[in-house]
């Protein structure tokens, strides 16, 4: 069974680590993570960045929906 995650994302770059670290800590092994960006202007895009090397995230800017 696969478990999707979607998280808003609206100048969350202080809190985004560390909530992407809590999806990838969890049991469930088959999950995505649907990041969605609704216009940030802080460093959300960087801080996301980080993270897109795991192929089960995902991240998209609401410019680009």
């Amino acid at each position: 069974m696969r478990v999707s995650v979607v998280m808003a994302a609206k100048n969350y770059a202080k809190y985004l680590p560390m909530a992407v670290c809590s999806v990838q800590a969890q049991t469930v092994a088959d999950w995505e993570l649907v990041i969605v960006d609704d216009g940030s202007s802080d460093d959300t895009p960087a801080a996301v960045n980080e993270f897109l090397s795991d192929a089960r995230i995902r991240y998209f800017k609401s410019d680009s929906l």
